[in-house]
């Protein structure tokens, strides 16, 4: 009975909830009484993270497993004023709230962001990466080896970026992928034989 009743109050908030937010994965935030943020989520997958961040990116919470209907209540009572981002994050894109706190009150804002990660094939010795990059951030690409050298370097500003990497003609070992944009840093390992 009390689950059902749990169940039925984090309903209700998530339906009447001063500031409701939805995005493509319907990753339902919404703030009740007391600072409380209400997390919901219909259709999350294994491998898809929830964390909640301060302004300079230091881990709050953080949330690995979720299930396909998940549930979470954040209490931001006791963390101090100021702007926080709670991200949904999969294997292709991290779903991203603006949380503002300010004078006892919590506001989720409105518009979303949508952070598109790269993504790696390899296939062989060769690497192909493709990048989308709405805001068309200055993005730079590098390559190390294993003793952490740059091997290559480039820096790319396009919408979408595709590039091909071959290491055929590298010595085989270990090297890393780094794909760095003005807020972001995206790693990628690579094994060549």
């Amino acid at each position: 009975m009390q689950k059902t009743m749990k169940t039925i109050v984090v309903t209700l908030l998530l339906v009447l909830g001063y500031n409701n937010v939805q995005a493509a994965k319907n990753f339902d935030v919404a703030v009740a009484k007391n600072q409380i943020l209400m997390v919901e989520l219909n259709d999350a997958q294994e491998g898809d993270m929830l964390t909640l961040l301060d302004v300079d990116g230091k881990v709050l919470f953080k949330e690995m497993h979720l299930s396909s209907k998940f549930q979470k209540s954040l209490s931001l009572e006791l963390v101090p004023e100021g702007t926080y981002y709670l991200h949904l994050e999969d294997s292709n894109t991290i779903y991203a709230r603006e949380i503002v706190k300010e004078n006892n009150s919590v506001v989720v804002k409105k518009d979303s962001q949508i952070i598109f990660k790269p993504t790696f094939k390899q296939v062989e010795n060769q690497v192909k990466l493709s990048f989308t990059n709405p805001s068309k951030e200055n993005t730079q690409i590098y390559i190390y080896d294993a003793k952490g050298n740059i091997v290559t370097a480039l820096e790319n500003n396009d919408l979408v970026l595709k590039k091909t990497f071959d290491f055929s003609n590298v010595p085989a070992g270990d090297y890393m992928i780094a794909v760095l944009t003005d807020n972001r840093s995206f790693y990628k390992n690579v094994s060549t034989k």
